[in-house]
């Protein structure tokens, strides 16, 4: 039930913001991109309740997840009021479908990646915009270095979740030099078999 009231709910949010000037112009394309989302998610969702004693389908879902876990996880929606430069690079590199507001997101076994590539099974995390936290001798400034304890339980949490490997593999991708030098050898002894990538 309340499958179907979500369009109807953007519908009428949507002609009340273009009713008062607001994303009239990038209302198209975030519309269109979310639409897609949308069919994309109402596919994964009739697949879940498709009934278990159909032989076609299901046993073809069971074998392509036992081929590649990632496969079986589900994509979110991650929404933003303004669009900044790491979201750019984030669906570069992630390759899921983005908007204006919005970028979808993988998750499996619980933990959010930033990208998927089901023909690799290889969950990605994109890392941009990181070196604007470094001053000019390469080192972390003093107001952000908390950030550093949450970045290696991500990688943890992701190193975790990234299971069984193989088939399964995880890869950070990092688009400057400064913050890729400095996390991958931070990172590197937390998750020796995920690798770091400097991809500008």
């Amino acid at each position: 039930m309340a499958s179907l009231a979500i369009p109807t709910i953007e519908a009428v949010a949507l002609r009340v913001l273009a009713a008062l000037g607001v994303g009239v112009a990038t209302g198209a394309a975030d519309q269109a991109a979310r639409e897609q989302a949308r069919k994309r998610q109402e596919a994964a969702e009739k697949a879940k309740s498709a009934p278990i004693s159909r032989t076609e389908a299901p046993t073809g879902e069971r074998k392509k997840c036992a081929m590649c876990p990632p496969d079986c996880g589900t994509e979110f929606e991650r929404t933003f009021p303004v669009r900044k430069d790491w979201v750019d690079y984030q669906a570069r590199i992630g390759g899921m479908p983005n908007g204006p507001n919005f970028i979808m997101e993988w998750e499996f076994n619980g933990v959010k990646f930033d990208g998927f590539v089901s023909a690799e099974c290889m969950l990605k995390e994109a890392k941009g915009g990181y070196d604007r936290f470094f001053d000019e001798w390469g080192e972390v400034f003093d107001w952000w270095r908390h950030n550093i304890n949450e970045m290696m339980r991500e990688m943890g949490r992701q190193s975790l979740a990234a299971t069984p490997r193989p088939p399964v593999q995880l890869e950070w991708l990092w688009q400057e030099p400064v913050s890729y030098r400095y996390f991958s050898k931070i990172l590197g002894p937390i998750a020796p078999d995920v690798p770091h990538h400097y991809f500008p």
